[in-house]
């Protein structure tokens, strides 16, 4: 079985690119959280959506089908649950504007629940992960850069040739 992250950051950056090149038929909706770190699942279905922030994309074609009178497109509500057991939801979500556009939505803890703390050093620890898996990425490019450099090195012929126009004629030396 083949997995996408058997393949390197830049095929999949490369694939990615290209599909995105052509009409878009999603919208896509960004979930955060403050402090980072919540628990993401969609209300009615229960359906998990992993830690904040996730994406969520909607078929422009379905989103559609769900547009109220204002224009504006309804879609199923999210809870936040963070480590602390303290959540925040909406039922019913509204995106206004386009039915390929890019929205984001923020779910704010209260403050006032208790073991803030807890969350607050669970979304510095998720920095820090993400920081090292930044850094771990960028040593993974830099390495299929230097051997896509090494390889595209080897493919240049060994031979170097000039020309030179003289009159109506050009005169190539090869060495």
């Amino acid at each position: 079985m083949c997995y996408l992250s058997d393949y390197p950051r830049w095929v999949l950056i490369t694939l990615i690119a290209a599909s995105a090149s052509g009409c878009a038929t999603h919208a896509s909706l960004t979930i955060i959280s403050q402090p980072e770190g919540a628990f993401i699942t969609e209300k009615e279905t229960g359906k998990a959506w992993g830690t904040a922030p996730a994406s969520v994309l909607y078929d422009s074609a379905s989103l559609t089908q769900h547009r109220a009178a204002d224009g504006c497109y309804l879609v199923k509500g999210f809870e936040a649950r963070w480590v602390s057991g303290t959540a925040a939801s909406l039922d019913l979500i509204r995106l206004c504007g386009s039915s390929s556009g890019s929205y984001n939505i923020v779910f704010s803890r209260d403050p006032t629940q208790p073991d803030l703390e807890k969350d607050l050093q669970f979304g510095l620890q998720l920095q820090a992960l993400r920081a090292q898996q930044q850094q771990a990425n960028a040593a993974q490019d830099a390495a299929a850069a230097a051997l896509f450099s090494a390889w595209s090195n080897a493919l240049r012929p060994s031979v170097t040739c000039t020309s030179v126009q003289i009159g109506n004629i050009i005169r190539t030396t090869c060495r």
